[in-house]
């Protein structure tokens, strides 16, 4: 039941009583050729009830006579709804022989015109068929039994037949034509055909955005002319080269790029694919473009992006390749023009440190700086921390600040460059077009911008770093050179005073105590000197043929510790090629540091062994272990642990520093063992052979 309303009143209508008094046989099936319903007039020419129809499948409801050999009605009713189920259009029958049973046995002999109608849902799914039937038994049978009377009379119910075709026929064509068109233009692909002189006869809505007035009698020969068509190369495509052009004279297209670039518009990037038609009339070619701008432009922003990491991973100077970045941002991302601005600290104003322009597009670049806190487009991303679209430089109000002509450029983008909270510089990127604020190209140059940042941050700390390096440098050698002229003095005259024999013993007492001192002060200014020289690439060395067992030996013989026992294992000998003045200083201090963190009553060990390539010596003891915290930081110049600070042992964290670079000047290794292990051991690996490892400067 359905309410409809008219003329001010609302009128009742029940199409199924409609449906049942329509006075043309009509039968309902389902997709599985079951029958649904019948209207009264089918069921009064097929002499049936509906209970008999209803829920059966068809052809088991009307099978063909068994009686008839050339009985076809099955097959050819069957034919008929099946290319309604596939090509979901209507059928139109000729004249059909089908018999009907008869209620008490038999067949009656009855001849059909029928049709087939697809009938669909809201969701476009086929439902139901409708079977259109009208009993024409009586005009065929008086047709044969009086040929010549009714030869006029056929030939009018067959041209009527045909005329009912057509219509039925025109009226569904008529449909799947506003079908197609709505299927058509609710793409986002643009659809053009054209006919065999190259006139647009076919298109979409897509297509209209896209070509315009072009699709108005324009030949798609003539289309380059009158619209900027590239190739992706850049190089503009001339009349034979469109794609709907090649489809026309033949060939088949597929994934074809070409770039349409209309006036103040960005070019969009589309992929084409075309094809001759045949048997159509007024249809010669048919081609559909799907764009692909998203998709090029996150390909040149990722392309972008990965030599832009190239580029910063550069031993350059920072003013190289900032350069370098801002021209390949500029070239591989599309932009007219880019430059880079960085932060004056002192003078807290935003000045330009490089700049990179298209021919033409180089406005930014003559500008004039520096420019302060929020003036300008610059200033504005600086003051905000936040990248800031123009999408119109000749009305925005920032862009004012700087010039009023921005001559071909159009819109520009923002990007704060940061490091952590602190913003070091700001990147603006220039566009030739009117832009919409872009969510994807602003996150993809937030990123390059926070690229640039930990690069900025990097060199300035390596800067400062450097700068460190050079005062530490300078005051070492400066503290050396400076200790060893007046110490020399007092150690002299110190051995000239024990000498003489009028000192008394009260003063040859406290003269021993200052040699002692000086002495030692002595080994720390050599040690500073030799830090110098290891700073500054270069620690003297007298390489020669040597024996290490001999210096190991040695080292021992001189070396004692109360309560503490040294145990060496050592081969006969051990030659290589070194210094054996240099290496002493290994053996000493290695040996030195395990005497001091010994525990009372333990073992130190020195093992020494050789094989046709290396000589290792390993010096361990059972004292203290090294907290894993610190075991990196052993080497490292002047580290001295927690432990040796408040427990008041002396030292001045240069030993293992210099014990390490004598090492490396030899092409030898020395490590460490690890904290857990229950003795701490101090490896040293040196070549058996000179030249066997580059020695390291």
């Amino acid at each position: 039941m359905v309410e409809v309303s008219g003329h001010g009143r609302t009128i009742s209508v029940d199409h199924r009583l409609l449906f049942l008094a329509v006075p043309t046989p009509v039968l309902v099936l389902d997709p599985n050729l079951v029958i649904v319903e019948s209207n009264e007039a089918y069921l009064a020419s097929t002499m049936r009830s509906r209970d008999e129809l209803v829920g059966r499948p068809v052809f088991d409801a009307f099978p063909d006579n068994p009686d008839d050999p050339s009985a076809s009605g099955v097959n050819m009713w069957g034919a008929s709804l099946r290319r309604v189920l596939s090509e979901r259009v209507t059928d139109v029958m000729a004249i059909q022989k089908y018999d009907i049973p008869r209620p008490e046995g038999g067949f009656d002999t009855r001849y059909w015109a029928p049709a087939n109608a697809p009938v669909f849902d809201a969701g476009g799914e086929l439902r139901w068929i409708l079977h259109r039937t009208e009993d024409v038994t009586a005009f065929m049978q008086a047709r044969q039994s009086s040929p010549v009377l009714d030869e006029s009379t056929a030939q009018l119910l067959t041209r009527t037949e045909q005329m009912a075709a057509e219509v039925f026929a025109r009226r569904e064509l008529q449909q799947q034509n506003e079908t197609l068109h709505a299927l058509l233009d609710s793409l986002d692909t643009a659809v053009i055909g054209c006919d065999a002189d190259g006139l647009p006869v076919l298109f979409n809505e897509g297509a209209r955005r896209l070509f315009g007035d072009l699709l108005d009698g324009v030949s798609v020969e003539q289309w380059a002319q009158q619209r900027a068509v590239f190739h992706p190369d850049g190089r503009r495509m001339h009349g034979d080269d469109l794609p709907l052009v090649r489809a026309l004279r033949g060939q088949r297209v597929r994934d074809a790029e070409i770039v349409v670039r209309a006036p103040a518009t960005p070019r969009r990037y589309f992929r084409a694919n075309g094809r001759p038609v045949t048997g159509q009339p007024g249809l010669a070619a048919v081609v559909a473009l799907h764009e692909v701008t998203l998709h090029r432009r996150a390909a040149r922003y990722r392309e972008c992006e990965l030599e832009i990491s190239r580029l910063i991973s550069k031993p350059y100077p920072p003013d190289e390749i900032l350069a370098q970045v801002v021209e390949v941002l500029g070239r591989t991302a599309g932009w007219a023009a880019v430059e880079l601005w960085t932060i004056d600290d002192v003078a807290q104003v935003l000045r330009r440190a490089t700049c990179w322009a298209e021919p033409g597009y180089d406005l930014p670049c003559r500008l004039s700086d520096p420019l302060l806190r929020s003036q300008g487009i610059p200033g504005r991303a600086w003051q905000t921390s936040q990248p800031v679209w123009a999408a119109n430089l000749h009305a925005d109000p920032d862009a004012a600040q700087q010039t009023t002509d921005w001559g071909p450029l159009r819109a520009a983008l923002a990007i704060p460059v940061p490091s952590g909270s602190v913003i070091l510089a700001v990147l603006i990127c220039y566009s030739d077009t009117v832009e919409n604020p872009d969510d994807t190209r602003t996150a993809i140059m937030t990123g390059v911008g926070a690229h640039l940042g930990e690069f900025l941050a990097r060199r300035h700390a390596e800067h400062l770093a450097a700068e460190l390096d050079q005062s530490r440098d300078e005051y070492i050698a400066l503290v050396g050179h400076e200790l060893r002229t007046p110490l020399t003095s007092v150690q002299a005259y110190t051995e000239m005073m024990l000498d003489d024999p009028d000192t008394t013993e009260d003063q040859r007492s406290m003269l021993q105590v200052m040699r002692r001192n000086t002495n030692a002060l002595h080994g720390i200014v050599m040690k500073l000197l030799d830090v110098s020289g290891m700073r500054s690439g270069h620690i003297d060395l007298n390489m020669q043929p040597m024996d290490l067992s001999d210096v190991v030996v040695d080292a021992v013989r001189t070396a004692s510790a109360p309560d503490v026992t040294i145990e060496t294992n050592t081969p006969p000998t051990a030659p290589l090629h070194g210094d054996p003045d240099r290496l002493r200083q290994v053996v000493d201090e290695l040996l030195s540091n395990a005497l001091t963190w010994a525990s009372p009553g333990s073992t130190v060990g020195l093992n020494l062994h050789t094989d046709p390539h290396a000589a290792t010596l390993a010096v361990s003891n059972t004292g203290t272990r090294i907290p894993a915290d610190e075991r990196d930081r052993l080497f490292d110049m002047f580290f001295r642990s927690d432990t040796a600070r408040h427990g008041g042992i002396p030292g001045t964290g240069l030993g293992l520093t210099i014990a390490r670079t004598i090492v490396e000047q030899h092409g030898g290794t020395i490590t460490v063992s690890e904290p857990d292990e229950a003795a701490t051991t101090f490896t040293v690996r040196l070549p058996a052979v000179a030249g066997s490892r580059p020695v390291v400067t």
